[in-house]
């Protein structure tokens, strides 16, 4: 007699790594009481893993120390020093990027358009 045993397994789902081209763009950074813009681009830094950031002194008051660089990442966006260091990882959520700091600040990132951001 021939029996058949199906082991039961789970294929890991993975998520897609999205290109830069396809985040790059105007955003807005908000906490809940100021708004900053940023600009995500498809310009690599010399670090290598990390693409150029544009943003003011907006910015780097929001994040509480400058932001260079981000990197797309199979579920979110992390923003990043000049050196590829990780400030802040932002979820995809709905419609909106939410970042949850270790200072119990909430962080919210849209998208609002594909226009530069004048630095």
């Amino acid at each position: 007699m021939f029996s058949l045993f199906l082991i039961g397994g789970c294929m890991a789902s993975s998520l897609r790594l999205p290109e830069p081209a396809e985040l790059k763009g105007l955003w807005q950074l908000s906490d809940g009481n100021q708004v900053c813009s940023i600009e995500l681009t498809d310009t690599r830094l010399p670090e290598g893993s990390i693409w150029a950031l544009k943003g003011d002194s907006c910015l780097t008051e929001l994040m509480r120390n400058p932001v260079k660089g981000w990197r797309p990442t199979p579920d979110g966006i992390t923003l990043t020093d000049d050196d590829g260091n990780s400030l802040a990882f932002f979820g995809h959520e709905s419609e909106q990027w939410v970042a949850y700091l270790v200072d119990g600040r909430e962080l919210v990132m849209t998208f609002s358009g594909t226009h530069s951001v004048t630095k």
